[in-house]
């Protein structure tokens, strides 16, 4: 699909390489090596981890879900980003994971002293362990203007139309996804129902083994429910994706593959049986 949104990837895509974003993501190297041994390594990282959600070209956070789409589907896919964006994004909802490092690393040295303190006093591999600090890892200057309401016990995923002032700057995009509710067309080609169409699916490659890909998908199913009240999810896998949309309960709904943005892929569909109607 040609490019038609108003964001114009061309003259952002230089603005999305400068220094600063290359030093953010090299960042996710680091704490991806100071995970590397961790027992619990995915807990710990979506620990950290948090959603922001958006409809349509609501800024920062629709920028911050282009770069990374450009990041990942561009760069490693090797197309031009100027493909990336099409009409179709001021009529989705824009999902997009951020990672707090700055909260991480503090908690990384703090975990670091206590097991230099435990050697110290020769009691190494104790099994004792500190009480670890709670951290709140809201972003500073975030003023929702409106939010969906959550049920008891249950966390919510926050549909926010942000203020201008809101600039996670402390966030380091670590993936996205876009939805969109949309009619499906029977095979005789007449209206059967609404569904939810997620596609642009993206995760960073040097997290993408922290289960953040899960998290974005199950916060895109709870939208699909809650918000959409649709009882089908559709996704445009690509070829290499399609174990890991099985694992999560997606099966495929056709066997021909399609083309989008000179890649192949094929439809998925996953039932929320749950969904309130």
């Amino acid at each position: 699909m040609s490019s038609t949104s108003s964001v114009d990837v061309n003259s952002a895509f230089p603005a999305m390489q400068d220094s600063a974003d290359a030093v953010q993501w090299t960042k996710l190297d680091g704490a991806q090596k100071l995970l590397a041994n961790h027992s619990d390594a995915k807990r710990f990282f979506t620990k950290y981890t948090m959603l922001r959600t958006v409809v349509g070209e609501v800024k920062p956070v629709f920028y911050d879900s282009v770069r990374t789409r450009v990041k990942v589907l561009c760069e490693e896919k090797a197309f031009a980003a100027g493909e990336e964006c099409d009409d179709l994004e001021a009529v989705s909802m824009h999902v997009v994971a951020y990672f707090h490092y700055r909260l991480f690393m503090e908690e990384m040295k703090e975990l670091m002293a206590q097991a230099r303190l435990l050697k110290s006093i020769g009691m190494e591999g104790s099994g004792l362990r500190f009480q670890p600090r709670e951290q709140n890892i809201d972003a500073s200057g975030d003023k929702p203007r409106a939010r969906s309401s959550c049920r008891c016990g249950e966390p919510s995923v926050k549909v926010q139309l942000h203020e201008l002032s809101y600039c996670p700057a402390a966030f380091i995009p670590v993936g996205a996804l876009r939805l969109r509710r949309v009619s499906k067309v029977s095979e005789t080609g007449e209206f059967s129902e609404m569904v939810a169409k997620i596609d642009r699916v993206c995760v960073v490659k040097s997290v993408r083994c922290f289960d953040v890909g899960r998290v974005l998908m199950k916060a895109a199913e709870k939208i699909a429910r809650e918000a959409f009240h649709v009882r089908w999810a559709l996704v445009d896998a690509q070829l290499s994706s399609k174990g890991f949309y099985a694992k999560i309960g997606y099966a495929p709904k056709a066997v021909q593959t399609c083309m989008e943005l000179h890649l192949p892929y094929v439809v998925m569909a996953k039932c929320l049986a749950e969904a309130s109607l």
